[in-house]
């Protein structure tokens, strides 16, 4: 990490004595570079500070190219590991510890790291700098797979806080946690990190040699497309392979015996090739590494064994290959001219050389928005004037460019009905809507924009009630959903599909699904919502518990910053390891505030099949027993975890629309081969029959898995339906059940019913929903139940989701204020004009200049708490049912379609 204002040299004994004044001259070695040693946080921020201030620049021993620097930290000293948390399943170390520590810590209470890095002595912090292949990442992924919060000092010396320790960092604003990692300290130091932990369960290997490296690619690529058997680790050298297994004895069982199936004309060898993997050759971090799309590896290894080289290596993904050289001598230029040939990279290449130059110019902004480099002069313009209409018709054709005026209206709000106080505070209504046919449409709008300082919202299928697709500075609507809503390829050897960001999830699910595969997770509001909405909010959704959310499963992406440079984040065909920042989650969590994405490529799934499996409890917190039992398991992973409570049902019926004749429903969704998901069903099935549950029959769990993206049927009966959307700590599930039925009654809701999913192991989202009349004068008063959530979420280490326009003040309560800071820092250099979606996430800025943050906002919360607990208890849903009598007409609609018709006579 080097100043603003660096000055190559060393740096002066005045600024390391100031430094010794305040950690101790003991702490401080002095000689051709200067080491510090620092015991705790403050040490490094007084340190990091006085260099900063001095012009000059600090790095890590772990880091990459130390060497460059006159001052680097050893983390020798802060090892500690600070918690280890087996109800939240998450750890807290210091970068100093040793994996093999904390891995041995870990063991004793049945859990362990998932993944971890190699090599003897590897520390956290190797690790963490670092987004290379380590031990597990078949399973379980790199670091930035494993993180949920990292601890850093800045070059202020601040200490921010990316995350959160017990809980996702869903949908809370930028998305520093993947920025820091992987960023070998050019843009922070880490302290301590926060990582997930596993049940160990056991762990057991198989080795197998093969008889050439054809053989070996056929093996992977058939593993490839098992629709759940998902080996924890494989390595080889030469043609000898490890393939080993981790979770419960059963699944074990199953997974290596298919192994030995998919392995067939390979010899089963007795060799014991897994003890010691970790400082074994095909996991040496020193060896010369190459990555190989897995479609290609037969071909490279023949190229190296026509060298002096040997080869080992590991398997990270299900299409990439982790190849490394052993032995041998000589020039590699050759090889790496291969590698890249067939798709591949050189890891010991510069990271940039594989990048386009303007995300190499976007990388550099992002250091600069780090280091706190002043922005250029700015152009808030914002006027559009007749002759920009008419640039914006050259850039993308007359057709694609909308002036109307109740087209206009149109686009002034999202799904949420809009609170008339926001017509007023903000000026929603756009000057004009363009309809992009392709990226570069997209580009040459931002580049108008960007010229004239005119502000850009993005816009999908507008199904958020937080205001995120809602202008605040009127300007330029981009609707990407009219024209940019093409599957445009699946890939199904190298698994991604490739799509643009204003194609509907259930399109883009639709279309895998035809050729036997399945997206990771999708928003409930599937049928409308856009690939890029959803990935810009950071959301949580079907498929979450399994397969994470959809930010961990973007492969690669073109977005469009805000000067109209095209960023291209990763690769389609092979995993972005050892390339730095990590491109591919930036922009999630960010509500398009700091590009607009214009497609993405998508890990896909090979489908099996789908298991339905539900159970009926007489309470919904009942079920609480029987999900931490699955929570806790090492290997039973549903797909899709999700309730429903008996008022959710109830309501249904009572405004006219078929619901099973359920109470509490917990709803679990297996996905895989028919084998693995017997064993799932087989330990939900007594999980719940232990905890007082009873199975339902199968057509009613279809059913509603079917009915899960229409959780608000009932407002049919005219009348508003609020979710208030917050996440707590999973092991607090059954808890927050009950707060919720407290705040239904103390707040004097009429509550809708209690829904959610559960989002990781560690955490769940809850929607406890109710009715509302919309056209009220007092009908902003029951959004007080919202706050009233989000505070009491708040009391178990959660929160309340989502920023947009609305909630954009909640940044300061979910966030320290220098981690806040660092987000505004950066929105301000990546784009100083403010014309990618201004007046979202980092600031609520109204059109008078009034400034909707912390305090105001907290006042409002408060006030609108108290005043509703004051109102007698709402009975909207109640009084519309006797008004509008749904049931007799829906009885009538039947009957009238059977009547008869006269003859012409009457």
């Amino acid at each position: 990490m080097k100043s603003i204002e660096y000055k190559e040299g060393p740096v002066s004994n005045e600024v390391l004595d100031r430094i010794a004044g305040v950690i101790g001259a003991d702490k401080i070695t002095k000689g051709e570079r200067t080491i510090i040693t620092p015991t705790c946080d403050a040490d490094v921020s007084a340190a990091v500070k006085a260099v900063m201030d001095a012009n000059g620049g600090v790095t890590t021993k772990a880091a990459k190219h130390c060497g460059d620097y006159d001052v680097v930290f050893d983390f020798s000293k802060m090892k500690a590991i600070e918690f280890i948390d087996t109800v939240n399943m998450t750890v807290k170390v210091q970068v100093g510890c040793k994996l093999e520590d904390l891995e041995d810590a870990l063991e004793e209470k049945g859990f362990f790291l998932g993944a971890f890095g190699a090599g003897k002595d590897a520390t956290v912090e190797s690790w963490v700098y670092s987004e290379a292949p380590g031990i597990g990442s078949y399973k379980y992924g790199t670091v930035k797979d494993n993180v949920y919060n990292v601890y850093a000092v800045d070059c202020t010396g601040s200490l921010i806080e990316t995350g959160y320790d017990i809980i996702g960092y869903y949908m809370s604003g930028y998305n520093l946690t993947q920025t820091m990692v992987a960023s070998s300290a050019r843009i922070g130091i880490i302290t301590a990190v926060t990582l997930q932990i596993y049940p160990a369960g056991i762990m057991d290997a198989e080795s197998f040699k093969f008889e050439s490296p054809a053989a070996m690619q056929a093996f992977l690529e058939k593993i490839a497309q098992e629709p759940s058997v998902k080996p924890y680790h494989i390595s080889f050298n030469c043609n000898k392979m490890v393939v080993a297994f981790q979770g419960s004895e059963q699944f074990v069982e199953l997974d290596m015996a298919a192994t030995e199936a998919l392995a067939e004309g390979a010899t089963k060898i007795d060799d014991d090739l897994w003890t010691g993997i970790e400082g074994a050759a095909c996991m040496c971090p020193k060896h010369p590494t190459f990555y190989i799309p897995v479609k290609n590896l037969a071909c490279f290894l023949e190229a190296i064994k026509e060298t002096d080289y040997k080869f080992a290596g590991n398997v990270p993904d299900c299409t990439t290959v982790a190849v490394k050289l052993r032995g041998g001598e000589g020039d590699i230029e050759g090889l790496i001219a291969k590698a890249e040939e067939l798709g591949g990279r050189f890891a010991g290449k510069c990271a940039s050389k594989y990048r386009t130059q303007e995300t190499n110019e976007f990388i550099k902004k992002v250091k600069e928005g780090y280091m706190g480099v002043k922005p250029k002069e700015h152009n808030f313009a914002r006027k559009v004037t007749p002759a920009i209409i008419a640039e914006l018709e050259e850039a993308v054709g007359k057709k694609n460019v909308n002036t109307n005026g109740m087209d206009r209206i149109i686009y002034c709000h999202d799904l949420a009905p809009l609170p008339k106080e926001a017509g007023v505070a903000f000026n929603c209504i756009p000057d004009v809507i363009v309809r992009p046919e392709k990226p570069e449409h997209i580009a040459a709008v931002m580049k108008i924009a960007f010229k004239h300082g005119i502000p850009v919202t993005p816009r999908g299928n507008a199904t958020w009630g937080l205001g995120g697709c809602m202008p605040t500075s009127a300007g330029i609507i981009i609707d990407m959903t009219s024209k940019m809503n093409k599957v445009l390829e699946i890939n199904t050897e190298e698994r991604y599909v490739r799509v643009q960001a204003g194609c509907t999830w259930k399109k883009l699910l639709e279309a895998c699904q035809k050729k036997g595969y399945i997206i990771g997770s999708y928003p409930s509001s599937f049928p409308a919502g856009t690939i890029g909405a959803w990935i810009s909010t950071n959301g949580m959704g079907i498929g979450s518990y399994k397969y994470k959310s959809a930010k961990d499963n973007i492969l690669n992406s073109h977005v469009i910053v805000d000067n109209g440079d095209i960023i291209t984040t990763g690769f389609d065909g092979i995993g972005s390891y050892g390339m730095g920042f990590n491109l591919n989650q930036f922009f999630a969590g960010a509500e398009g505030t700091l590009g607009v994405l214009a497609d993405v490529t998508f890990r896909i799934y090979p489908l099996g099949e789908y298991r339905f499996c539900g159970y009926e409890y007489d309470t919904l917190a009942g079920a609480d027993p029987a999900l931490q039992e699955i929570v806790q398991d090492p290997s039973v992973v549903p797909l899709h975890l999700a309730w429903s409570d008996y008022m959710h049902f109830e309501n249904q019926r009572k405004a006219g629309i078929h619901a099973p004749d359920v109470t509490n429903l917990f709803l679990i969704t297996f996905q895989g081969d028919a084998a693995h998901n017997d064993l799932g069903e087989a330990f939900a099935d007594a999980a719940a029959e232990k905890n007082g549950g009873r199975k339902v029959a199968a057509e009613i769990c279809e059913h509603e898995w079917e009915e899960r993206c229409y959780e608000f049927r009932a407002r049919k009966v005219g009348v508003g339906e609020i979710p208030a959307e917050v996440i707590v700590p999973a092991h607090n599930w059954g808890e927050y059940v009950d707060v919720c039925y407290k705040g239904f009654n103390e707040m004097n809701m009429e509550p809708g019913g209690i829904i959610g999913v559960m989002v990781d192991r560690s955490t769940t989202l809850f929607m406890p929903y109710y009715f509302k009349d919309d056209e009220l004068l007092t009908g902003m008063l029951p959004f007080g139940f919202n706050f009233y959530m989000g505070d009491k979420a708040a009391e178990f280490g959660g929160r309340s989701t989502g920023l947009g326009v609305f909630f954009a003040w909640q940044l300061d309560v979910i966030h320290n204020s220098a981690t806040v800071k660092k987000m505004r820092e950066l929105k301000t250099v990546l784009d100083h004009h403010d014309v990618v979606n201004p007046g979202h996430v980092v600031c609520g800025m109204t059109r008078f200049g009034i400034n909707l943050g912390k305090p105001i906002m907290s006042m409002g919360s408060m006030v609108l708490q108290t005043v509703k607990k004051m109102f007698p208890k709402d009975k909207t849903f109640q009084n519309n049912l006797k008004r509008f009598r749904y049931n007799e007409l829906e009885h009538l609609k039947v009957l009238d379609r059977h009547h008869k018709l006269g003859d012409g006579s009457q």
